[in-house]
C-alpha cells in the first residue's frame, strides 16, 4: 500500500470513529493507542509481526552518530550532521508498540499463539546481543517502554551485560557530561529498571541489577545513580513498588550477599534522618495499571515494621565489621528502641571493650562527637534527652583511650565545629579548641618529645594543626630540629611543617627568617620554607635574595592567595606570567581589581591570552575572574583593541548573555566590517553544493566552534551606533559589500539567513515605525526572501525556554503583536515583510491551538 491509499484509509476511520484518530492542520494524531490496538488488532497477522521484527531492529539498532563527537561536541551533534536517519517520533512509536506486544498481545487474534509477546523478545535479545555500549547508549530513553514489553529478556539482556568481559554500561558511564551541555545516557536504563520494579515478580532481580550496575558507577555529577535508584524504590515512607513489605527487606538480603559495602550504604538512607526526600521513580505504563497520582499507603505499623527490619539487617551488619559498627554510632538516634538498645549493649560488651586501643579508637571518637552534638543542639526537637547522653558518654568513657595519642586524636580534626562543646559565641568556643590543642600537643611532647609527635602526626586528619599547636606550646627554638630535614618526610610530616613555620612566622616575624641559615640549604629546602610563608612581599624578596635566579623554583611551586596579601601584587603577577603561571597571575590580578578598582590593561591581556594554552591544570581557572577581567577591558577606553579583539576571540566560548559579558568588540567588529563577518560564515559553513574532503584537525573545530557561537549570540546590527541611533547609509553599505563578498565564496544563502537574523534587533524608525524604516526596506527587497526567513526564525528562536501555560494566551497575545506589526509595515508599503510578519503571527496561532489541544488530550 503506499502513503496515498494509506493516508485514504486513515480518513475512512476517521468518519466512523473520532475517539481513534484526530486530523488538525495536516497533522495525524492518534487519540488512544491501546484503543486502537485493541479494535484493529484482528487485522495482524504472523507476517506483519516478522516484518515489524526487521524494522524495529533495523531502526532501533542504529547507532546515534552523535557518539562519533566528544561528550562535550554533542550538544552540536545537529550542526555536525550527527543525527539519526528516523525520527524521535517513529523510535519512539516503535518502543511504544514493543510494549504492547508484552502485554496486550491477546487483541492480536489472528496470530499464533504467544507470536506477539515472542515478537517482543526476540526484538530486545537481536537489540543487545551485541553488547555494545552506543545502542544502549542510544536507545536511552526509550529503554523504559522497550523493558515492558519483554520484562525477563530485558532483565537477561541487563544481566548477560553485567557479566560479559567487557561490560557496556563501563563505557556508558564514562559518557556522563558536566554542565549545561553535558549528558547522562545511564538514565533510561535506571528509569526502565524501575519502571519493572513496581512488579513482586521483578523486584529482588531489579535491586540485585542496580547493585550490580551501583557497584560500577564511577559516580558523576548527576542525581541518576544505580543506588539512588534502590533507596527511591525502597524508602519505607514511600516505597515505589507494589510488592510486600517482606520482598522489600529480601531485597536488601540479596544486595547483602553479593555488595555488602552497596547493602550498607542503601540501609543507611533507609533509616529514619531529618534530609530524606523522594520525587519517586519511574512509573510504568503498560504492564501494570497504576494511576498517575498513585501514592503509597503506608501504615504506620507497617513503616515501623520496615524500619524495625532494615535496623535488624544494619545491626547484622554493624556487629561483624567495626567500620560499619563505627559508622552506625552516628545514626544512633535514627534506630528504634529496640534496636537502640541493641547497639549500646554490644558497645559496653567484652567483645568491643576488650578490643585494642587503635581499634577502640574510631568508636569512641564517633560517640564523643554524637554526644557533643546532641548537647550542642539541646534545645532542637531531634535532640537526644540529656540522661540517653549521658548514658552514651558512659558508653564512651569504656572505651576511653589510654595513651595521650590516643585520647587527643580526635582534637586535630579539619571540621573544628564538631568539637565545640558549647552552642553560640563561636570565637570563644575556637580559643578554647586552641588552648585544647596546644596542651595535648604539649602532653605529648613532655612524653616523649619530637620523636613522638612525629610519629602522632601519621595519625591525625589534619596534622598541620598539631605543628601549629606546637609552635605555640613549646618555647623552645625547634627549627633545627624540623627544618630542613623534614622537607623530604612524608606527605602527613610535610602539613605538620605547613603549621608550624606559618604559626612561627606569624608570632616572631621576620627576624625569625634571618636566623635561619637558609642560604646554606639546598634550592629545593629553601622552596620548600618559603612556599610555607604568606603569599607576600616578604616572601617575594627572601626568594630573591636566596634563590636568586633560582627563585622560579618558588614562583612554580607556591601556592598563590592573594587575599589580604601585603605588597604589590604586579610585582607576583609578573613573576607568575614570567615562570608560566597565567592562571594564578589571573586571579592576582582580579583581586587587585576588586580591592583597588584599577586594572592593568597589558598585564590582563598577556595573563588572559598565555592562559589558553598553559601547562596548569585548566580547572583551575576561575571564569568569573576571567568575565570580571574581560569586562574591565572592555569598559576602559585605553584598553589596546587589538589585544581586547585577540582575548575576546580566545574566551568567545564564556562571552554570552547567560554569563553577563559578551564580546562586545567582535560584536561591533561583525557589524562594521563586512570582511570580518565573511570570514566568520567561511570558517564555519561549505560553498553551496560542495562537499567536504578535507580532514578537518581539533584546531580548525575549535575555531569554527568559536565562529558559530560568536555569530549565534550576535545581536548588534550593522548600523546600529554606539548612542544608540542608527546610520542607514552604514548598513546599506556593509549588506552590500556582505553580498558581493559571500556570493563570491558561495554563501550567499547562509549569510543572508544571519543577517536576517541579526536585523531582528534593529531599533526603532524616529518616525514612529516599529523597526528601522531602512531596515525594513532592505528586508522587503524581492531578492530579501532568505533574510526574511532568517528574521522569523531569531523571533521564534529569541523566546528561548518558556512556560506552556495550557490556555495558549501567551502564543496569542504573540499571534496579534506580530499581526499589528505587519499592519504597521504594510502601512508604509512593505507588503513581502508584511506577509512574512502575518505568517509569523499565522504560526503562533497554531501553536496555541496546538497547546490547547495537547492539554485537552493529556486530560
Amino acid at each position: 500500500m503506499n502513503f496515498e491509499d494509506w493516508v485514504g484509509s486513515l480518513r475512512d476511520v476517521i468518519q466512523e470513529d473520532t475517539d481513534l484518530l484526530n486530523y488538525h492542520e495536516g497533522r495525524w494524531r492518534v487519540e488512544n493507542r491501546l484503543l486502537n490496538w485493541q479494535q484493529f488488532g484482528a487485522r495482524i497477522f504472523d507476517a506483519h509481526l516478522d516484518v515489524f521484527q526487521a524494522c524495529a531492529v533495523e531502526v532501533l539498532g542504529e547507532v546515534d552518530p552523535q557518539f562519533e563527537l566528544e561528550p562535550e561536541e554533542r550538544y552540536a551533534a545537529g550542526i555536525h550532521g550527527k543525527v539519526l536517519k528516523h525520527s524521535g517520533t517513529l523510535r519512539e512509536g516503535i518502543s511504544e508498540t514493543l510494549a504492547l506486544l508484552g502485554n496486550q498481545g491477546d487483541a492480536l487474534k489472528n496470530c499464533s499463539a504467544n507470536k506477539p509477546e515472542t515478537t517482543a523478545m526476540l526484538i530486545i535479545r537481536e537489540l543487545f546481543e551485541a553488547n555494545d555500549w552506543r545502542t544502549w547508549a542510544s536507545v536511552n530513553h526509550l529503554l523504559p517502554n522497550m523493558a515492558e514489553g519483554a520484562p525477563r529478556e530485558f532483565l537477561d539482556s541487563v544481566q548477560r551485560a553485567l557479566s560479559s568481559d567487557t561490560c557496556p554500561f563501563d563505557e556508558v558511564f564514562k559518557q556522563e557530561g558536566h554542565g549545561t551541555f553535558g549528558g547522562t545516557y545511564i538514565s533510561g536504563l535506571l528509569w526502565a529498571l524501575e519502571g519493572l520494579a513496581w512488579s513482586d515478580d521483578y523486584l529482588v532481580r531489579v535491586a540485585t541489577l542496580l547493585a550490580d550496575l551501583a557497584a560500577r558507577d564511577p559516580g558523576g555529577a548527576w542525581s541518576n545513580r544505580p543506588d539512588n535508584s534502590i533507596v527511591a524504590i525502597l524508602l519505607p515512607w514511600h516505597p515505589q513498588t507494589l510488592a510486600t513489605t517482606e520482598k522489600r527487606l529480601a531485597c536488601m538480603r540479596a544486595i547483602k550477599n553479593d555488595h555488602p559495602d552497596i547493602a550498607w550504604s542503601v540501609l543507611m538512607r533507609l533509616l529514619p534522618n531529618q534530609q530524606q526526600s523522594t520525587s519517586g521513580t519511574h512509573k510504568p505504563k503498560w504492564f501494570i495499571a497504576l494511576e498517575e497520582d498513585w501514592k503509597p499507603a503506608v501504615s504506620h505499623a507497617d513503616y515501623y515494621e520496615q524500619i524495625a527490619s532494615y535496623a535488624e539487617l544494619a545491626i547484622e551488619m554493624a556487629f561483624g565489621d567495626l567500620a560499619n559498627l563505627t559508622e552506625l554510632v552516628g545514626y544512633l538516634d535514627n534506630l528504634p528502641q529496640v534496636a537502640f538498645d541493641k547497639v549500646i549493649d554490644h558497645l559496653t560488651s567484652d567483645t568491643v571493650v576488650d578490643l585494642n586501643e587503635e581499634e577502640r579508637l574510631p568508636i569512641w571518637s564517633k560517640l564523643k562527637r554524637f554526644s557533643r552534638k546532641h548537647r550542642r543542639f539541646q534545645d532542637a526537637k531531634w535532640a537526644l534527652p540529656l540522661d540517653v547522653i549521658d548514658k552514651l558518654d558512659g558508653v564512651a568513657e569504656r572505651l576511653k583511650p589510654v595513651s595521650p595519642e590516643g585520647m587527643y586524636q580526635h582534637l586535630f580534626t579539619h571540621n573544628d565545629s564538631d568539637l565545640y562543646e558549647e552552642n553560640g559565641d563561636w570565637e570563644k568556643q575556637r580559643r578554647l579548641l586552641d588552648e585544647k590543642r596546644t596542651q595535648a600537643v604539649l602532653a605529648i611532647w613532655n612524653d616523649g618529645g619530637l620523636e613522638r609527635i612525629l610519629a602522632f602526626v601519621e595519625n591525625v586528619s589534619a596534622p598541620h594543626q598539631i605543628g601549629w599547636a606546637l609552635a605555640e606550646a613549646v618555647d623552645v627554638s625547634l627549627e633545627k630540629a624540623i627544618l630542613p630535614d623534614l622537607f623530604g618526610s612524608s606527605k602527613q610530616a610535610l602539613h605538620f611543617v605547613d603549621g608550624f613555620v606559618l604559626k612561627t612566622y606569624l608570632n616572631l616575624g621576620s627576624e625569625w627568617l634571618d636566623k635561619i641559615p637558609a642560604k646554606t640549604w639546598e634550592t629545593e629546602q629553601k622552596t620548600q620554607l618559603l612556599i610555607r610563608l604568606p603569599f607576600d612581599e616578604e616572601a617575594w624578596n627572601r626568594a630573591a635574595e636566596w634563590q636568586g635566579e633560582d627563585e622560579k623554583h618558588y614562583w612554580s611551586e607556591v601556592r598563590v592567595n592573594p587575599y589580604g596579601s601585603e605588597g604589590n601584587l604586579l610585582y607576583a603577577v609578573d613573576k607568575l606570567i614570567k615562570y608560566g603561571r597565567p592562571i594564578a597571575a589571573i586571579e592576582c590580578l582580579y583581586v587587585r581589581l576588586h580591592n583597588e578598582r584599577h586594572l592593568d590593561h597589558a598585564r590582563a591581556i598577556d595573563a588572559l591570552l598565555r592562559a589558553v594554552s598553559t601547562d596548569e591544570p585548566p580547572n583551575t581557572l576561575d571564569q568569573h575572574y576571567v568575565l570580571e577581567l574581560i569586562k574591565a577591558l572592555q569598559e576602559d577606553p585605553a584598553t589596546d583593541p587589538d589585544g581586547l579583539f585577540r582575548v575576546e576571540w580566545a574566551y568567545v566560548s564564556l562571552l554570552d548573555s547567560h554569563g553577563g559579558v559578551k564580546p562586545r568588540l567582535l560584536e561591533q567588529k561583525l557589524a562594521t566590517e563586512p570582511e570580518f563577518f565573511c570570514e566568520a560564515i567561511q570558517l564555519i559553513y561549505r560553498p553551496k553544493g560542495a562537499e567536504q574532503t578535507e580532514v578537518i584537525d581539533e584546531d580548525k573545530k575549535t575555531i569554527a566552534t568559536n565562529a558559530w557561537r560568536l555569530l549565534h549570540e550576535w545581536k548588534h546590527p550593522p548600523g546600529l551606533q554606539e548612542d544608540g541611533t542608527f546610520a542607514a547609509d552604514i548598513c546599506i553599505q556593509w549588506l552590500e559589500a556582505v553580498k558581493k563578498l559571500c556570493g563570491e565564496s558561495g554563501r550567499l544563502d547562509v549569510a543572508l539567513v544571519k543577517v536576517g537574523e541579526v536585523l531582528r534587533y534593529s531599533p526603532e524608525d524616529p518616525d514612529g515605525l516599529w523597526i528601522n524604516d531602512e531596515v525594513a526596506r532592505q528586508l522587503n527587497s524581492t531578492d530579501a526572501e532568505t533574510m526574511r526567513d532568517g528574521f522569523r526564525t531569531e523571533v521564534f528562536n529569541s523566546r528561548g525556554v518558556h512556560w506552556v501555560d495550557p490556555t495558549g494566551d501567551p502564543e496569542r497575545e504573540l499571534a496579534e503583536q506580530w499581526r499589528q506589526k505587519a499592519v504597521a509595515v504594510e502601512e508604509v508599503g512593505y507588503a513581502r515583510f508584511g506577509a512574512t510578519l502575518r505568517q509569523l503571527a499565522d504560526s503562533y496561532d497554531r501553536d496555541a491551538d496546538r497547546v490547547v489541544a495537547d492539554h485537552f488530550n493529556d486530560e
